[in-house]
């Protein structure tokens, strides 16, 4: 403890981020490895597995045709029993017989006679003749003292001889929510029935034994209804589907859905594109997948657990370096490695058809180490910001230090809308007589401006803002309620007003302000590492403007209308008229402020001769104006910065042709 009093706050730093480092490399491993290895992270892995096919666009399956025993068949053949008629099956095969396919693979178990004989045998023969169907027998499971034990129901023998072979008809194996995602090749008594499929069509994987095979994935084509698809009573009409139709393809016969027993149990299961559509895939379009996989080869593989464990080793390690990054980039950072690994995997799927549990670490083990480097900047930070606190009671009112140190004041990023006053000031003309300051006179003159500034502000309880440049941006109505904002708002211009005027290298500099009240953004605008309490919005923005107008009009304070509503006859004002300010679609009214009512000495009378010239120029006597204007020049000692603006407005409108809306708005297209 003695060793850790006597450190630094950088080597405080160094240390934490040192051990934040070691410790999220630990965790992010280890989390990544018992994800691989125990069954609480399925989930995640099964994802895994069904978001590359999310991302796919659909894949072409013109080698099947399915033919459905559906609802629409069932009610034109009148077919309500649990066993439909084989006579029809006859029909079906053969159609099927004179068109030729591939192959015809019945997704339907016949491990019962039927009703009529003469029917089966008919069916048989209709097998036998066509050559190229195979059948499917029923795998059933049952528990029996704790044991759980496998049964085959096949096909009755008379179909059985007559097919070119049969297989079961099962998807052992199955996750928890019903979905189908490793392929099955049988048990050790019989194969698939895909697989016998596939054994007929001679594809090379059947020519290995099954038992040698490692682990396979189903590579999904598309959705439900990727395959293309008639119902079973439309094959049977003549004009049902065009000749030729059944011609080279491999036909796949099921049922769609349960219909009064016609399937014993569900026979509908999710694919990964039941996560968006909420719809399950009929199992005879499941089986279509995986013949189709055998087939043309392209079934998935899993990678290597040893190659996988690896990445995520690597995986956890880079997480565990975040805490070298300040909270904004590591973010990015992660952002960034979780899309690549996404990206990886799914380029791993579409190109290499080889799938990993990826999510592992794009989704956990990258959160979880910047999560361990965002809790360590927060334990830095927590520190830095008492200094923030204490640092800002130096140039904050004594209310926001307060405040500040106070726990009910919400310093979290975000702000609050209220009503406020905000003012700009800044240094006439300093910007280019500092270009021949050297820096330490710069220094000297800001430091002093500030301070008489900062004095004016503080003692009408007002809020330093910010000071920018030569500029100071303050405000009153928040962060502490005044109702009386706007007057205490001027109070403060006025005595900046009468600031004494700083001389520098023989040139006297004034202040310039502006003022407005109105609706603002109030709060701490920054983050939550860096505290920044301010105002924002288009009362802000028009503060600046006006502060900024003054050079046009060589005025020292200028408010808005809205400031000068709230007033109460306690200050003397001059109406300069209406502008249309940068950043502004409608024009405003502006006001000079001249003094406090127990200050004036009369300047009402110039005042209102002003006002009659804006009053003639507003009308469009300019002839009048200008001699109203001319008389307040001569009023105020041959010197006043509106008049003589106004004077030389109506120099230029008098050479040009005045439009016929004209309203006396001064248009002023820079900021």
């Amino acid at each position: 403890m003695i060793g850790l009093e006597r450190l630094s706050l950088r080597e405080i730093r160094h240390l934490i981020r040192g051990l934040t480092i070691a410790l999220g490399a630990v965790l992010t491993v280890g989390v990544g490895l018992l994800c691989l290895r125990y069954s609480f992270a399925e989930p995640i892995v099964r994802l895994s597995y069904d978001v590359p096919f999310l991302l796919r666009s659909q894949l072409e399956t013109h080698e099947v045709v399915l033919v459905y025993l559906d609802e629409f068949s069932a009610k034109q053949l009148n077919q309500r029993f649990d066993i439909w008629d084989r006579e029809l099956h006859v029909r079906l095969l053969e159609r099927l017989t004179q068109e030729r396919p591939r192959l015809v693979f019945y997704d339907i178990v016949f491990d019962q006679p039927g009703f009529d004989p003469a029917a089966d045998a008919a069916f048989a023969e209709s097998i036998r003749k066509n050559g190229r169907v195979i059948l499917g027998g029923a795998l059933d499971h049952k528990e029996r003292q704790g044991m759980r034990t496998e049964s085959i129901s096949p096909p009755i023998r008379l179909l059985r001889k007559a097919a070119a072979g049969w297989g079961i008809l099962a998807f052992a194996g199955m996750d928890s929510d019903y979905g189908v995602r490793r392929i099955y090749f049988g048990n050790s008594v019989k194969a698939t029935a895909t697989w016998e499929a596939a054994k007929f069509l001679r594809v090379r994987l059947t020519q290995e034994p099954r038992e040698t095979l490692g682990p396979l994935f189903v590579n999904y084509y598309g959705k439900r209804g990727t395959f293309a698809s008639v119902s079973f009573a439309q094959a049977l009409q003549p004009n049902g589907v065009r000749p030729g139709f059944f011609r080279d393809k491999i036909v796949m016969i099921g049922g769609q859905f349960a219909l009064g027993g016609l399937m014993v149990g569900r026979d509908e299961f999710a694919t990964p594109y039941s996560r968006l559509t909420h719809d399950f895939t009929p199992g005879t379009e499941v089986h279509a997948n995986l013949l189709l996989n055998l087939l043309r080869g392209d079934w998935l593989t899993r990678m290597p657990f040893g190659r996988e464990r690896a990445l995520v080793v690597i995986v956890g390690l880079f997480a565990g370096l975040l805490a070298f990054l300040r909270p904004l980039p590591a973010i990015l950072v992660a952002l960034l490695a979780s899309t690549a690994i996404a990206s990886g995997a799914c380029l791993l799927v579409w190109q290499q058809r080889t799938w990993f549990g990826w999510l592992v670490p794009a989704s956990v083990q990258i959160p979880l180490g910047l999560a361990c480097c965002l809790t360590s900047q927060y334990l830095l930070e927590s520190r830095r910001r008492k200094e923030l606190r204490r640092a800002f009671g130096f140039y904050l009112s004594p209310e926001m230090a307060d405040l500040i140190a106070d726990s009910d004041f919400d310093l979290h990023p975000g702000g609050k809308v209220v009503e406020a006053t905000v003012i700009f000031t800044d240094l006439e003309n300093f910007t280019t007589l500092s270009e021949k300051l050297n820096p330490a006179e710069v220094s000297t003159i800001l430091i002093s401006y500030f301070e008489q500034t900062t004095q004016c502000i503080l003692k009408n309880r007002g809020t330093i803002i910010k000071y920018v440049g030569d500029a100071v941006m303050a405000a009153w109505g928040a962060p502490i309620e005044e109702p009386a904002h706007a007057i205490r708002a001027v109070e403060a211009a006025c005595d900046l007003r009468c600031l004494s005027e700083l001389n520098v290298r023989g040139k006297q500099l004034r202040t310039r302000v502006g003022v407005n009240s109105g609706k603002v953004l109030a709060g701490n605008l920054g983050s939550s590492f860096r505290f920044d309490y301010t105002m924002i919005g288009d009362t802000t923005n028009f503060a600046s403007r006006l502060e900024s107008l003054n050079k046009y009009l060589s005025t020292q304070v200028l408010i808005s209308e809205s400031v000068r509503q709230q007033l109460d006859n306690r200050f003397v004002t001059r109406r300069l008229g209406q502008f249309r300010v940068a950043g502004k679609t409608e024009s405003v009214l502006i006001h000079e402020l001249i003094c406090r009512c127990t200050d004036a000495n009369g300047e009402q009378e110039w005042v209102t001769l002003f006002e009659r010239g804006l009053d003639s120029f507003k009308a469009g006597d300019f002839s009048s104006a200008a001699e109203l204007m001319s008389g307040t020049v001569e009023l105020r000692g041959g010197k006043d910065g509106p008049a003589e603006f106004y004077l030389r407005k109506i120099a230029t409108l008098r050479k040009a042709e005045l439009p016929e809306n004209w309203r006396g708005v001064i248009e002023l297209s820079e900021k």
